[in-house]
């Protein structure tokens, strides 16, 4: 009998309305984004660097370099905290709102830094902006997606993020140029 029930039962992909599946898709293609923002960084910051740097600092290039990347990833951690906490206060859509108009904010402002110092503070307030993004995202998905399907929305937000940020880099950096097709496709998504 539980068998011819639970054979009876709608999927449960079938059961989310659109709001839910809008909510999923969002966040993802907001991390998506925001992965490919990180490998850019990897990609630009030495020539960023370069420009912002005094000519006897350039030596030492790696090491500004690796101070500007990990204060972008400790604003990542910072801005989940804050994040999380303005979420409780003013609600989850209002504080993605906020997070991604941060984020584009000081990513704008950060193309005129004037020196190393200035740079490294934007992209900490960049990271900020993302880290509230991304705490947001998942607690949107956490909340809206029904008990049954709540494991599968948020293990699809982390393992679709991850799958697609490692597609969009090999991509990206030209060793699969026929991999453009599958970068948003999830039905690649492993």
């Amino acid at each position: 009998m539980h068998q011819e029930a639970v054979a009876a039962s709608p999927r449960w992909y079938r059961t989310l309305n659109r709001e839910q599946w809008q909510v999923l898709v969002v966040s993802n293609l907001g991390w998506l984004f925001d992965g490919f923002e990180i490998y850019a960084l990897f990609l630009t910051v030495g020539f960023a660097l370069h420009q912002l740097l005094e000519t006897a600092q350039l030596a030492a290039l790696p090491r500004y370099a690796g101070i500007v990347l990990a204060t972008t990833v400790f604003g990542w951690a910072t801005g989940g905290v804050i994040g999380g906490i303005i979420a409780d206060y003013i609600g989850r859509k209002r504080t993605m709102m906020l997070a991604v108009l941060a984020y584009a904010l000081t990513t704008g402002l950060s193309a005129v830094a004037w020196n190393w110092q200035s740079f490294a503070v934007l992209r900490f307030l960049v990271g900020v902006g993302i880290g509230s993004e991304w705490v947001t995202g998942a607690s949107l998905v956490s909340e809206l997606w029904p008990d049954h399907a709540r494991g599968k929305g948020g293990g699809g937000v982390v393992g679709a993020r991850r799958a697609r940020a490692k597609r969009l880099a090999i991509y990206v950096s030209g060793r699969d140029p026929a991999g453009a097709s599958r970068v948003l496709d999830p039905a690649h998504d492993a």
